[in-house]
């Protein structure tokens, strides 16, 4: 699949002009409404559930069956401005399918809880930052994330002996003169790690996010194939990038996930792909696109799709169905100002103001009070959800009623 770029906007006031552009974006469908004072529980229809939403992981695998269990690594690498250009989130094979790669623009916005792209998230003092943003805006549970600068690339390349890369067009690097300080010609040959590096992470003028993705894709995946097959060399590689490499999980948990990955890549049972995404600006910010990019995640990731109430913090999805813009960005900043992280859906059908929550469990109702609370809208706006894959955690579907906000 093809994907398209996205997002840079560092201060409140760009993520609210950015906001406004976003919310314009996309149209699925939605629910119909029936009023009640309390919480009414709502049968399902096709149009009934939110693609982007996550849901509930299988039932867990029983000891006896050996079932493998899906699990998932953001793998980042950031170039000398510190910002992490080259995305992908690694998923090993689980009891439905086999393991898959992935790739995220580094300007896709993700919300942390405001929006911010995902490159800007390496550098926060919150070393979880990208590992939440990519789960809460995916729907899926991210067990670990690992941020390498390009130096600690270029150390991976030359420990397998370098990348075989045919190069279809020269990678030039310039400095702040104009003057070329790196290239990487055109042809077929094997390259080294720093030149690997430059021809992964380098965007060149004028240049598509995507045609840089795929050059790392290039270089990513035949590192990851040539990785070791024993599992103390494994730790001997993970152990020699030192401080070059930050991550959330431990150096054995590490392994015990690059060794699965490796070999998925070695023997070709492994997916690549694209999260498709929807351009706002110019190699500037980009959205996920709806409904094929949540279909996606969701056909690649079926065992690690969050369940109510598991996230970190409380995932309010967020539609406008007929509420003006300026009332669905009032919404969001309430909502984040409520301590909420939002993920934006776009558009629906135009109705009344619903708070739709996937089962009377204590904790849904409760997460429910606190959105409508926040909202400034009665109880009775409360819904749940009738069947089919659960919302995770809370969704809002902002009618033209709401003139409360």
């Amino acid at each position: 699949m093809n994907a398209r770029n996205l997002a840079l906007w560092r201060t409140r006031g760009g993520v609210i002009a950015l906001a406004t552009v976003v919310l314009i974006i996309g149209t699925i469908a939605v629910f119909l409404l029936a009023g009640s004072e309390a919480p009414v529980s709502q049968a399902q229809t096709p149009e009934a559930t939110i693609p982007s939403s996550g849901t509930g992981p299988a039932d867990a695998p029983s000891a006896e069956t050996q079932t493998p269990v899906q699990r998932t690594l953001l793998f980042q690498v950031t170039d000398k401005e510190g910002l992490a250009v080259a995305n992908v989130l690694l998923a090993t094979g689980g009891g439905v399918n086999g393991g898959s790669q992935i790739y995220l623009s580094p300007i896709l916005l993700v919300p942390v809880p405001l929006p911010t792209p995902l490159q800007s998230t390496v550098g926060s003092s919150d070393t979880l930052q990208s590992r939440t943003g990519v789960s809460m805006l995916l729907g899926v549970r991210v067990d670990a994330a690992v941020a390498l600068n390009r130096l600690a690339l270029a150390a991976l390349v030359d420990a397998i002996g370098g990348v075989p890369i045919s190069v279809q067009e020269s990678v030039r690097v310039a400095d702040a003169e104009g003057k070329m300080v790196e290239m990487v010609p055109i042809g077929a040959r094997t390259l080294a790690g720093v030149d690997a590096a430059t021809y992964a992470l380098t965007l060149q003028p004028g240049e598509s996010q995507v045609a840089r993705m795929r050059r790392f894709a290039e270089v990513i995946e035949r590192v990851l194939a040539s990785l070791p097959d024993d599992v103390e060399s494994m730790r001997q590689v993970v152990l020699s990038l030192g401080s070059l490499a930050k991550s959330t999980a431990t150096n054995d948990e590490l392994v015990d996930t690059l060794m699965v990955v490796h070999s998925e890549m070695a023997t070709g049972s492994s997916v690549e792909a694209f999260l498709p995404v929807t351009t706002v600006r110019a190699n500037e910010a980009a959205v996920i696109r709806r409904p094929i990019g949540p279909a996606l995640v969701e056909s690649l990731l079926p065992e690690v799709r969050l369940t109510p109430g598991e996230s970190r913090m409380t995932r309010v999805v967020l539609a406008r169905a007929g509420a003006p813009v300026a009332k669905t960005l009032a919404a969001t900043d309430s909502l984040v100002s409520a301590g909420f992280t939002v993920v934006e859906a776009g558009r629906r059908p135009r109705g009344e103001t619903m708070i739709v929550i996937p089962d009377a469990d204590p904790g849904s109702v409760s997460r429910a009070a606190e959105v409508a609370e926040a909202l400034g809208v009665p109880r009775s706006a409360v819904r749940i959800f009738g069947g089919g894959r659960p919302i995770v955690d809370v969704l809002v579907l902002l009618g033209d009623d709401a003139s409360p906000l």
